[in-house]
């Protein structure tokens, strides 16, 4: 009696087992194809960009909030995920747009744009209705550290779908409107002639 009943127990937890599914892979997303260049390639090569954010939206868990039910509330969906850090994702959107370098390899002749990003989620304004923001300030400084011009930055982009995939499309639009947005400023700065210490720019364009 024994061993049948240790035989039965066996084959259940066997079969118990073999019923048990493989959790899924999450959804992997960046920011997609590279966009389309806003100005010629050496354009801005005298311009480094660095892009700070807190650790908490710098992970590769993909952020939304609900501003219906405790906006404070930091939430995160758990079968989707970006493919690298938020921060490295958009650094590259906003080289390949504009051409700048990056800070890593900066030289001394260079300017810094540092872009501070104090939020970057997809928020629901109601449980269908959502968008993405960038929000934060951009400084550009000159090559002895000194700030030339100061930018608040705000860019929001309504998702067309109430999910990770609808808030995903979204940042990227978002991310390629504030490449919109940074090349105005930068060419506003020029042309006020703030700009003859950032060696490419001032020798191609002075």
């Amino acid at each position: 009696m024994n061993s049948f009943a240790s035989l039965l127990a066996t084959s259940l937890l066997v079969a118990c087992s073999g019923g048990l599914r493989s959790p899924q892979p999450a959804d992997s997303y960046d920011f997609g194809p590279p966009p389309a260049r806003l100005t010629e390639a050496s354009r801005w090569s005298g311009v480094a960009l660095e892009i700070r954010m807190p650790y908490w939206f710098d992970a590769l868990t993909i952020e939304y909030r609900l501003l219906y039910d405790d906006p404070l509330k930091l939430r995160s969906y758990a079968a989707s995920r970006w493919a690298a850090a938020p921060g490295q994702l958009l650094a590259q959107r906003l080289r390949q747009q504009l051409g700048l370098t990056s800070a890593s390899g900066r030289n001394a002749h260079a300017c810094l744009l540092r872009i501070e990003l104090l939020e970057l989620s997809q928020l629901f304004a109601t449980a269908q209705q959502s968008s993405a923001l960038l929000q934060g300030q951009a400084t550009l400084l000159d090559t002895r550290q000194r700030i030339i011009a100061e930018k608040v930055l705000a860019v929001e982009q309504p998702a067309t779908s109430a999910d990770a995939r609808g808030g995903v499309n979204a940042m990227a639009a978002a991310s390629t409107e504030l490449g919109r947005e940074l090349l105005a400023w930068l060419n506003d700065i020029e042309k006020r002639g703030r700009l003859k210490d950032c060696r490419a720019t001032a020798e191609q364009h002075q």
